[in-house]
């Protein structure tokens, strides 16, 4: 005849901090790696199709990209501007950016510290979609390629 004696449980201070083996920041923040990337993804996302709009400069995405996915849409930017003054009869067409949302966020990793994401983002008459490589540099992730169609 055996007993079984259970594990044994984290014991807790009077202040209920109870200590972890794991101190990465996944775990410290009860979030995992890909979550934390689909975050960062929905918000450069949403960031780039407002740089779009010319509600935001790209000058913004600086922090969090390279610096030539940030010439690339500073052009494009200054282009759809130079587009939307020339063809004011079209003007409705460029509105469609003002109410832009981000509907859906799919993440995978090709390879570790990569991650590929994909976002459907949803104007008042269409959907768009953008998509992102994100690649951990140092402690810092960073987009080394976005496209938005």
């Amino acid at each position: 005849m055996s007993i079984t004696v259970p594990a044994p449980t984290p014991r807790t201070s009077p202040g209920g901090y109870a200590w972890r083996q794991d101190r990465s920041a996944a775990a410290l923040t009860g979030r995992s790696e890909s979550e934390r990337v689909g975050a960062i993804a929905r918000s450069i996302g949403q960031a780039a199709v407002e740089i779009l709009a010319g509600t935001r400069p790209a000058s913004q995405l600086s922090r969090w990209t390279e610096p030539d996915v940030v010439e690339r849409f500073t052009q494009r930017a200054a282009m759809l501007k130079l587009v939307q003054e020339q063809c004011p009869e079209r003007r409705d067409l460029f509105e469609v950016h003002r109410a832009a949302r981000v509907r859906r966020v799919r993440v995978c990793s090709p390879a570790p510290g990569c991650y590929e994401a994909s976002l459907v983002v949803e104007e008042s008459t269409r959907a768009r979609a953008v998509a992102l490589r994100i690649e951990r540099s140092a402690r810092q992730w960073r987009v080394t390629h976005l496209e938005v169609g």
